[in-house]
């Protein structure tokens, strides 16, 4: 299993800018990005997988979002949004961590709100 957490952003996210601003704060995290598909992953010095970022998707169906996660209407949600969604290996609590960073990095420069599994 894994742990999902999603960004939904306000405006076009650039996730390579909210790694660059965690690497600095993670202790030696090294990025990758995967050859064959849209994909950038995180690694701890040690080489062990902590975070796999997915490209960011724009969602302008209104109430999709909501639909798809359940989030109720007390919630505001930007429409339309960018979905930017994130996942760390579940027994590992650093790997949550450094996915939450990322998540509140990228939300923090875009406007928007974060999701997660739990």
């Amino acid at each position: 299993m894994t742990f999902d957490i999603i960004g939904l952003c306000g405006e076009r996210p650039d996730p390579a800018n909210a790694v660059e601003s965690i690497l600095p704060l993670s202790g030696g995290l090294t990025a990758y990005t995967a050859a064959e598909r849209p994909l950038a992953q995180l690694c701890h010095p040690d080489g062990r997988l902590l975070l796999s970022i997915e490209e960011a998707r724009l969602v302008q169906v209104p109430g999709e979002v909501r639909r798809l996660l359940g989030i109720g209407d007390e919630v505001e949600v930007p429409n339309p949004v960018w979905w930017v969604e994130s996942r760390a290996p579940d027994d590992d609590p650093e790997a949550e961590a450094v996915a939450r960073a990322f998540t509140d990095a990228l939300v923090r420069g875009t406007g928007g709100l974060s999701w997660s599994s739990r």
